[in-house]
């Protein structure tokens, strides 16, 4: 028999049904709120600006945050007591006295709402409008359960000093600012701490309504909403009704929002190659502003000269030796300029060095066991059809390393890049920080002259190598990046480093080729070389003191050739004018002599110890290690015995010996009684010869060049001017001015007519 039970029906009264779910209701309700506000919420990553600063603080540009505005986080305590107080009396006077929800304004916006028919009054606190900020709810009653939940949430997690700050950072108050510091900023000039009471009080009424009472466009309604601000802060019991009256009299003094960007070139290079984390408030650069502002004048004055000889645009890198900050980098004249590419970034583009590359091509052979005395040969070469010749057309037959590479001259360095090995210089390249140095091909022996493709950063990194002793260590950009005392990449050695920085340091070794006065010899010790690219397209001066680097380009950005334009002529005056500005104020320091490096007496011709029948001998610096112990065999009892290859060219001494009873004026190039072909496959226009004059004589401005009478021109030092052959007999003169007295050399040179 199976029993059956009725079927048991519990039946509750209507009214405990809704009080149970009221209770469960409730119980949920407290218990959410009862939760910790999500620490990773509370995060102003988003709205956090980033201000881009010079080493000494001053702002550069802003980037703008995830948002798309200024953000700038401050602690409560570095924010105007008026701001405060401001906010507090318009928006929430209750903030101390309720714990997130504030009763009695919720039970006034509500009966407003009844009375409205909908949602148009929030009663909202101050902790909610801050709770808005990370999750904005719909305007709908579970909207505003969920709002109110988060405000519980939020005070418990910060209290009431945390609520106040990250609410006053937060906070939307128009012209792109999130947080009272970007609006104190973006508004009147000035810090949050520095904000007056008319200033805070109209900074206060803003985020209500950013848009409608925005001073700058809505300055009536803005200034009455201030007014009405401050009469609630007087009946808050804020201020006196004195105070208030005196701030609600103030006139409006807005700041610009125009804001140019400093150093526009490093921005856009640390901002492309994401070298500033997303989320930082302040990223500090190596730039000096001061440097910068005055090394960017020099480059659009000098260029105002520079481009009646075909050049529109120069860059400029300077590099603190000590720490590899880089001190000021100019892209281009002028950022803003579009009709000569302006935005290019000319210290960070890919150009051709000319002879900028040399110095470390004659460490390599000085590194092999060479010094500066030691002979190289400057007589006609041929490497697989190509013929490399100096500027001047001259061949010198033996010079010194050190001559040649302060003047430059092209055949001994090509003869050194093909005994060293193009392919070997290149890879030493790339270890100096050359990075496109291979360039993904097998390099020729015009490589020594330039022919890779570099940066000017590049360059100037490698030199500033030099000044440290053969010690590479990449440039920087950002002081936060914490690399100053890195030992870097020992390249050469420190004898091998002095050894070539006393080569490009010596004057009278550049007389060869450049004469007797050039824009590189300062009031201070200085190791510098030019380079001068093919067809003219680059110019470039790099050069270094015991503290800083310093390289300039000028040229075109199109690639475009100069009006026959030396790098001695065009880049080499704005860099002495840089290198002066940036040595401005620093003591003159002599380059410091290793240990490791001895002078001894050579012979000027062999470089071997003086001999017994050699007539003269100099000075010259040796690494102790490499010091010769030959005595010269060149010169014997029946005269000078040259290496075959050079005897149809007579022996020339080196740049000092000359100095002794040299001729005020001679003329350099060309050779007197010297005949030259014009060639039909080239254009007439490129058929040039470079005249070149030496100088013993003091204060002498210019050189006067004439042909058959007729002026050619007139150049300052180096005193060169490019002469277009024409057939017939050419007596070429040129003439200075002493004190007052004429000085002058002439030659004859013949040219034939084109070849048939």
């Amino acid at each position: 028999m199976v029993t059956r039970f009725p079927s048991l029906s519990l039946r509750f009264p209507r009214a405990p049904r809704r009080a149970l779910a009221l209770a469960v209701f409730a119980s949920v309700v407290l218990h959410a709120a009862s939760q910790p506000f999500a620490l990773a919420q509370l995060s102003s990553t988003e709205r956090t600006s980033t201000q881009i600063l010079d080493r000494n603080g001053r702002l550069l540009d802003e980037r703008l945050s995830a948002l798309d505005g200024y953000g700038r986080p401050v602690p409560l305590n570095e924010i105007s007591p008026y701001l405060v107080a401001a906010t507090l009396a318009g928006e929430d006077q209750n903030f101390y006295l309720h714990p997130g929800v504030d009763p009695v304004g919720l039970g006034r916006a509500l009966w407003l709402d009844l009375r409205a028919g909908r949602f148009a009054y929030g009663g909202s606190t101050l902790t909610q409008q801050l709770a808005k900020t990370f999750n904005r709810e719909p305007r709908t009653l579970v909207g505003k359960i969920r709002e109110a939940i988060a405000a519980l949430r939020l005070e418990r997690t910060l209290g009431k000093a945390g609520i106040l700050e990250a609410y006053l950072n937060r906070v939307y108050y128009g012209r792109n600012a999130y947080g009272v510091e970007a609006a104190a900023q973006r508004f009147f000039g000035r810090s949050a701490r520095e904000l007056t009471l008319d200033q805070a009080s109209l900074l206060a009424v803003l985020p209500r309504a950013p848009t409608r009472y925005d001073p700058s466009r809505h300055p009536a309604a803005s200034l009455a909403r201030r007014a009405h601000l401050l009469d609630i802060m007087v009946r808050a019991r804020y201020g006196s009704r004195a105070e208030a009256n005196a701030a609600a009299a103030q006139p409006l003094a807005l700041a610009s929002t125009e804001s140019g960007r400093e150093a526009p070139h490093l921005l856009d290079w640390l901002t492309l190659h994401g070298s500033i984390p997303e989320g930082e408030s302040r990223a500090s650069t190596t730039i000096d502003l001061d440097l910068q502002t005055r090394i960017e004048e020099r480059v659009r004055t000098e260029l105002v000269t520079l481009r009646a000889r075909g050049i529109s645009q120069a860059s400029v890198v300077v590099i603190d030796n000590r720490s590899m900050d880089v001190l000021a980098l100019v892209g281009s004249a002028a950022y803003e300029a579009t009709r000569d590419s302006g935005a290019v970034n000319g210290a960070m583009a890919v150009r051709r060095p000319g002879s900028t590359l040399k110095p470390f091509l004659y460490a390599m052979a000085i590194e092999n066991g060479d010094f500066p005395g030691t002979p190289v040969v400057d007589v006609p070469t041929m490497f697989r059809g190509y013929t490399p010749h100096s500027l001047d057309a001259r061949y010198h037959g033996v010079v010194p390393m050190r001559e040649a590479l302060a003047s430059s001259l092209n055949v001994p360095a090509t003869r050194l890049a093909a005994e060293l090995g193009p392919s070997r210089f290149a890879q030493l390249l790339e270890r100096a920080g050359f990075a496109s140095a291979l360039h993904g091909r097998e390099p020729g022996v015009t490589i020594a002259l330039g022919g890779v493709p570099t940066r000017l950063i590049e360059i100037a990194e490698a030199y500033a190598m030099l000044a440290n002793g053969g010690v590479h260590r990449d440039a920087r950009l950002l002081r936060d990046l914490n690399t100053a005392n890195e030992p870097g990449q020992r390249i050469f050695s420190e004898e091998t480093a002095y050894l070539v920085t006393s080569m490009l340091s010596d004057s009278a070794a550049r007389r060869r080729e450049f004469g007797y006065e050039t824009p590189l010899d300062l009031p201070f010790p200085l190791a510098a070389k030019t380079g001068t690219s093919q067809a003219y397209a680059d110019d470039l001066v790099a050069g270094y003191t015991p503290e800083l680097t310093v390289a300039v380009w000028t040229g075109n950005f199109d690639g475009s050739s100069t009006d026959h334009m030396l790098a001695m002529q065009g880049a080499a005056p704005l860099f002495a004018e840089v290198m002066q500005t940036a040595m401005r104020g620093r003591p003159a320091r002599d380059f410091t002599q290793p240990a490791g490096v001895a002078r001894i007496d050579v012979c000027p011709i062999s470089g071997m110890l003086p001999g017994p029948h050699c007539g003269s001998h100099v000075h010259e610096l040796v690494a102790r290690s490499a010091a010769p112990h030959e005595q010269c065999t060149w010169h014997t009892s029946d005269g000078v015995s040259l290496p075959a290859e050079v005897q149809a060219f007579s022996p020339t001494p080196n740049a000092r010996a000359l100095d002794e009873g040299r001729a005020p004026l001679r003329i350099l190039a060309p050779a007197n009684e010297s005949r030259f072909v014009r060639d039909p496959s080239l254009p007439a226009a490129s058929q040039g010869l470079v005249l070149r004059a030496a100088l013993g004589a003091p204060h002498v401005a210019r050189v006067h060049w004439t042909d058959n009478g007729q002026p050619i021109g007139e150049p300052s030092a180096p005193f060169s001017q490019v002469w277009m052959l024409s057939p017939g007999v050419h007596r070429l003169r040129a003439t200075g001015v002493s004190d007052g007295v004429s000085l002058s050399d002439e030659v004859t040179v013949y040219v034939d007519g084109e070849r048939g």
